[in-house]
């Protein structure tokens, strides 16, 4: 069903201001947090692609070796990341807003994110959580290629920036809580180290903001 909008200026106003709905201050976080988390991981990589820092590898190992009774319920949250969110992902804002913008910022920010964390892979060539560790929990199959950036957690972080102004009230903080969650499932099924879950989300907050930028402003729908 089609969401209604009031249009009269009181009702748009506050929606604007309860949604944080200026796009340009809203665009202007998105770029700070986005920027920050992709740059502070590659500061933290600075010592080398080949080795993991003491902070990382203790971190990573306490979400690794998390009870494997996790590995049931994380898993179809962690395929919130694939590909396939390009029409997941583009439908599901449809049926929110019935809005060709929003919809195609959806399917372009997940298809940016996807490629861009695949030229990232390639120009930082970090290894995988086994190639650079022992004794590594492989909870996943088909585990291969460089790891740093988590193409996984880019692809939900990308969607989760452009869904989250579209949602209303508290639905709003549903969205990055996800795909933080993709994030830490892809460490615990030791696909990546945590720097490439930061990374991945970084990233991810740019291609959504690039998407919402090229589709222009995505209104807010009506907070009940």
């Amino acid at each position: 069903m089609a969401v209604h909008h009031d249009t009269s200026p009181g009702r748009q106003g506050w929606r604007a201001t309860l949604a944080g709905a200026r796009p340009w201050g809203r665009h202007a976080t998105e770029l700070a947090a986005g920027a920050g988390l992709l740059g502070l991981s590659l500061a933290l990589l600075a010592e080398g692609t080949s080795t993991v820092p003491g902070w990382e590898a203790r971190l990573f190992r306490e979400i690794n070796d998390l009870p494997g009774f996790l590995e049931a319920p994380l898993w179809p949250i962690m395929q919130l990341g694939n590909l396939w969110m390009v029409a997941a992902g583009s439908a599901l804002v449809w049926v929110l807003t019935r809005r060709w913008r929003p919809t195609a910022a959806a399917a372009t920010a997940v298809l940016l994110a996807w490629g861009a964390a695949k030229v990232v892979k390639q120009i930082v060539a970090r290894g995988r959580p086994a190639d650079l560790l022992v004794n590594v929990h492989i909870r996943e199959a088909g585990i291969h290629g460089n790891g740093y950036v988590s193409g996984h957690t880019a692809t939900a972080f990308a969607f989760a920036t452009v869904l989250t102004p579209l949602l209303p009230g508290r639905w709003r903080y549903v969205p990055f809580a996800v795909a933080a969650v993709v994030g830490l499932a892809r460490i615990y099924f030791g696909a990546h180290l945590p720097l490439d879950v930061l990374g991945g989300a970084g990233l991810g907050v740019l291609c959504g903001l690039v998407a919402s930028i090229i589709f222009g402003t995505i209104h807010p729908v009506r907070d009940r």
